[in-house]
């Protein structure tokens, strides 16, 4: 009946527009053109306006009526239409909704009872059934699957596979809501089917396939444009990258090359790529798995026999809606060919990707797969704390490292959750401004009962039919809405403001076997037990705990967990363990008086929980609590009462109750949990890979959220192996070692040599125009004696001749840029592929110049399985170094050839003094600048701020550079190096009056380590210094008194803060 409501008005709408306009216009204004002519123009009567107005009305008719007369021959002939271009974008978008609508009219009435809405079934109401026509069951019999290899359409394959073209209606039915290859949701005919999406047939259809366009090349001609030359050869303009992708290197006439899909010229060559099957048929069903469970149960179809319960009074809320229908694409019969032998892959084309770094032995499995997300949120807590850390840093000081054994939880994290923490933000985000619009608009917001997360698109799947606005797509029953994880954060909605995360309990629980995570809402199902086996389902228990401890969205989530998930507790005070008995049982009882205050909340403000956590009934927060239980503990007094009340009150309460171990009566979903590590939630026909976190992976990520919260800083350490050249006077942030210094107070006549220093003035002369205090002075320019100036100049005679040649374009000498974005310059054998891993091998090696790295080394840091890739891909970063053209030796030496070699007695791969390291020469100078003290030694210090190009360490391979967080910590060193240079450069030029060089200083620091508050305050003290008092209070007040790491309240100044804003008088007034 919809259907034909949907059709009929279309219809009505296509006449309105076609004849209903033009009469309209007639009728209104008649003739736009006025009766004076050009001269009544120019006069700009009401007359000439409004006749302006008409002609722009005609103008967007004849732009309508094309559109729709282009559709309706396109939906006739079952093809996509080709873009319109003269007319505006959302007009040929409702052409075809119409024209589809009037279509749909012409397939006869039995097929317009097949609409029916997906299944959203309640835990305990009675499902109500609807008489289907036996027309109806016959066309949504199953049948075989196919899978599209190129583009196509419904029409196409109902001609090809039903026999009949006009039979496109039953593939729609079958198929209607399927979330195709791309991401979107299969709902209209007009639709291109993309490649990779697998459709259901009827049954008796024919299994035979299409073939594609055979490919070739095609010669472009005047006014061609890769769209146009899209639709002709491929059938789908929208496919013109395919085009572009596949001509870039083709050499054009006059040795051109194709760089801008919006420029080609005639003469040139495209080459169209085809001579696929369209279509290749596969079985239903795999042999080894049961129906309804292959790709974590996303095969299951609504059922035609259940009906939506809509949100609002009287709903159960909390069940799981059947997902849309999805089936993992299959493998097509291979062809019955004579076998060729594949041709010998060059080292270019080796599988150099093939080994990821989460395969590494040092790896946290807890953390990847399923775990990615709580990796991805770690990963963001963990930069938080460390921000804060180098917030509370002291000049001349480094911020503590984890200790040697909780390496493995940070690489873990680095590698699998840095790629994971931007899915993370965004999800967040989305939810966030998801409650802001309802906020706005008024309205409930939706009961979220899980989130599925494929390749990226982030799917809602609701307990009740809703509408979400845009960009958010729906499908039919308005229980599915899916968004892309690239849409920008201001198109999902209004700004979050100050509403509260609306879904606080939300959790990742598994992932299917087609990579897709599943996330279920606890609270809005209340209660969940967890039974199977009962080790893995306390590390599923504690994986939970975990994710509730670091997810963004879950700050004012408080977890009581009793007698489960204790190595949880470190990650947050909000993670609370306590033993069974009279421990479990007060905070039990705890727990039951909070969700009856909630209850009665909710009901006296007529609203939900989520909903209240917009801000749309009160100004106070809607927190969330979960109690964790096992069922092998003693049961907690009030456990039956709280079950009880938190399963009747679905989303009301608040709370949500988690049960691990068979536990008898508790009510709510069950997860099952295998011995092989899979979670079935069957209810809802969800068979994934569960998530787990052992007890020991919990234990070093706890350990390792704990050191990160120790804000007491750190000497620099320094390399007691490092015995000659110029590392031998420097510790490892590149500053003199504190055995050469003597304090700045040290009477000349004690000291019986010259000294010298950076800041050569009082202290008094520095604390008055300079943003530091008495201590600061004597760590970053404390009195160096001459002879020690003398010995440091000695140990690196090439230091400036290596300077030079940094700067120096023409140098042959290889660059390897590590202060900024990572990158490698150099004049050896170019590399198209594999440059980020190279320069991750350069890289590595480069930062242990001194000692080299054997194979297995290299192999554990990069975490290959294979040791004979390591020949291989240092023998690529040999060739893109390059050789010395005045030696002709490599610089990147053999490892039988190299000095480390020779003393080590073992192969050892080995950088050589030729590759020039800008963190290297930054130390360098930076040595040097502090040995020579005066104008001299801050001329060395501007310098090397000049090595400097952004954040250090930026840009790195994703999931790769895991070693940097292994033994030394570079990334922390040159933190503290940089700030503290910038200081001091700053410091020196304010006292001079130098404040061209004062500002270039406190602007480099501040791009490259803006977590440092050195820097911050740098820019505050110079731009009073200019005059610019207004920006200077806007930095303070915004960037240092109200700073926040953690998108929390401002914590309180750092001891060192307050007292130089005290000194300066800066927030006096």
């Amino acid at each position: 009946m919809s259907r034909l409501v949907r059709g009929i008005g279309a219809l009505l709408a296509l006449i309105a527009l076609v004849v209903g306009t033009p009469l309209a216009l007639l009728s209104w204004v008649g003739n736009p053109w006025p009766h004076g002519g050009w001269a009544e123009v120019q006069l700009l009567t009401n007359r000439t306006m409004i006749g302006g107005l008409a002609a722009l009305g005609w103008a967007l008719w004849v732009q309508m009526v094309a559109c729709i007369l282009i559709e309706a021959v396109a939906t006739v002939r079952g093809i996509s239409a080709d873009r319109v271009r003269f007319a505006l974008g959302g007009q040929q978008d409702l052409a075809r909704i119409l024209v589809t609508s009037v279509a749909a009219l012409g397939i006869g009435a039995s097929t317009l009872a097949q609409d029916h809405t997906a299944a959203v079934a309640a835990p305990h109401a009675p499902v109500g059934h609807a008489q289907v026509h036996d027309q109806t069951d016959r066309a949504l019999e199953r049948g075989s699957q196919i899978t599209a290899e190129a583009p196509t359409t419904v029409w196409k394959l109902a001609e090809t596979h039903l026999g009949d073209g006009g039979r496109w209606q039953e593939l729609i039915d079958l198929n209607r809501g399927l979330v195709m290859s791309d991401g979107s949701t299969f709902t209209q005919a007009t639709q291109t089917i993309p490649t990779g999406t697998t459709f259901r047939l009827p049954a008796g259809a024919q299994l035979q396939a299409e073939t594609a366009p055979a490919g070739g090349d095609y010669t472009v001609k005047p006014n061609d444009t890769l769209w146009d030359i899209a639709g002709r050869e491929l059938d789908d303009p929208t496919r013109y990258m395919e085009l572009f992708e596949a001509s870039k290197g083709v050499v054009q006439p006059g040795g051109a090359h194709l760089v801008d899909p919006d420029h080609i010229e005639p003469g040139w060559t495209i080459t169209v790529p085809g001579g696929v099957d369209e279509v290749s048929p596969q079985p239903d069903h795999q042999p080894d798995e049961k129906p309804g469970h292959r790709g974590g149960g996303r095969d299951h179809a609504p059922s035609e026999n259940q009906q939506a319960p809509q949100h609002g009074e009287g709903e159960d809320r909390g069940q799981l809606p059947e997902s849309p229908p999805v089936t993992q694409p299959g493998v097509a019969p291979p062809a019955e060919t004579t076998p060729e032998t594949p041709p010998v892959a060059d080292v270019d084309e080796a599988d150099a990707g093939d080994d990821s770094v989460l395969d590494a032995p040092w790896v946290l499995p807890g953390l990847t797969g399923g775990g990615v997300l709580l990796a991805g949120a770690l990963f963001i807590g963990l930069q938080q704390r460390r921000r804060a850390q180098f917030r509370t840093r002291r000049p001349g000081r480094s911020i503590a490292a984890p200790a040697p054994e909780l390496a493995p939880a940070e690489m873990t994290i680095t590698a699998a959750g840095w790629p994971a923490a931007a899915t993370v933000e965004f999800m967040d985000e989305a939810l966030r401004r998801l409650a802001a619009y309802a906020q706005a608009s008024d309205t409930l917001m939706p009961p979220l009962a899980a989130v599925e997360l494929h390749d990226d698109m982030l799917t809602l799947h609701l307990s009740a039919p809703t509408d979400l606005p845009a960009p958010w797509h729906g499908t039919p029953d308005r229980a599915h809405w899916s968004c892309s994880t690239a849409t920008e954060a201001e198109d999902l909605g209004p700004a979050t403001g100050w509403v509260e995360a609306p879904y606080q309990v939300l959790v990742t629980i598994g992932q299917s076997d087609a990579g897709d995570l599943w996330l279920l809402n606890c609270e809005e199902l209340g209660t969940l037990n967890i039974i199977g086996d009962q080790t893995r389902g306390r590390d599923f228990a504690r994986h939970l705990a975990a994710q509730l401890a670091v997810n963004p969205w879950s700050r004012s989530v408080t977890v009581d967990c009793i007698g489960v998930a204790e190595e949880a507790a470190p990650l947050g005070e909000r993670i609370r363990y306590h033993t069974s008995g009279q421990p479990g049982t007060r905070v039990t009882a705890e727990v039951l008086a909070e969700a009856v205050a909630m209850v009665d909340r909710v009901n006296g403000h007529d609203t939900d929980v989520t909903t209240g956590r917009t801000g749309q009934v009160d100004d106070d927060v809607w927190p969330a609590r979960m109690l964790l239980v096992d069922a092998a503990s003693e049961d907690p007094e009030a456990l039956t009462e709280l079950l009880r009340l938190v399963d009747e009150q679905r989303g009301r309460t608040g709370t949500s109750i988690v049960v691990t171990g068979d536990r008898a009566g508790t009510p709510g979903p069950v997860l099952a949990v295998t011995p092989t590590g899979r979670v079935g939630l069957e209810q809802q026909g969800l068979d994934l890979v569960a998530v787990r976190l052992t007890s020991d992976e919990a234990t070093g990520c706890g350990l390792l959220y704990a050191q990160s919260e120790n804000l007491e800083d750190v000497d620099v350490p320094v390399d007691e192996t490092a015995t000659e050249g110029w590392e031998a006077y420097a510790d490892q942030a590149g500053s003199l070692r504190r055995e050469h210094t003597l304090p700045r107070n040290a009477p000349r006549h004690v000291v019986g040599e010259p000294v010298t220093t950076l800041l050569e003035a009082s202290d008094e002369d520095y604390l008055r125009e300079a943003p530091v205090v008495r201590e600061d002075l004597e760590a970053i320019a404390p009195k160096v004696p001459a002879r020690v100036r003398a010995e440091v100049e000695g140990a690196d005679p090439t230091l400036d001749q290596d300077l030079t040649d940094w700067f120096d374009r023409s140098s042959p000498r290889p660059k390897l840029s590590l202060l900024g974005a990572v990158t490698l310059r150099t004049h050896g054998k170019p590399r198209d592929k594999y440059q980020a891993l190279c320069i991750e091998i350069a890289a590595f090696l480069a930062l242990r110049r001194r000692s080299g790295a054997t194979r297995d080394e290299l192999q554990d840091a990069i975490g290959w399985n294979d040791p004979a890739k390591v020949r291989k891909y240092v023998n690529l970063v040999r060739e893109w170094l390059g050789s010395d053209p005045e030696t002709g030796d490599p610089y990147l030496p053999h490892a039988d050839k190299t000095p480390a070699a020779k003393a080590r007695g073992i192969k050892v791969y080995q950088a050589g003094p030729g590759l020039l390291v800008d963190l290297d020469l930054f130390k360098r100078q930076v040595l040097r600048g502090q040995a020579r003290g005066g104008a001299q030694g801050l001329a060395d210090l501007a310098r090397a701020l000049e090595l400097i190009s952004g954040h250090p360490f930026t840009h790195l391979r994703e999931g790769g550079w895991s070693w940097l967080f292994k033994g030394e910590r570079h990334d922390h060193y040159v933190t503290k190096a940089i700030a503290d240079v910038a200081l001091t450069v700053v410091t020196g030029c304010l006292e001079k009056g130098d404040l061209r060089q004062a500002r270039a200083a406190a602007e480099v620091a501040r791009i490259a380590v803006p977590e440092e508050e050195v820097a911050q305050l740098c820019m505050v003290r110079v731009e009073h210094a200019e005059g610019n008092r207004t920006e200077a209070e806007r930095i303070l007040i915004q960037d240092v008194c109200n700073r926040s790491d953690d998108g929390e309240a401002p914590t309180d100044l750092p001891e060192r803060t307050a007292e130089i804003i005290r000194n300066h008088e800066w927030l006096a007034s």
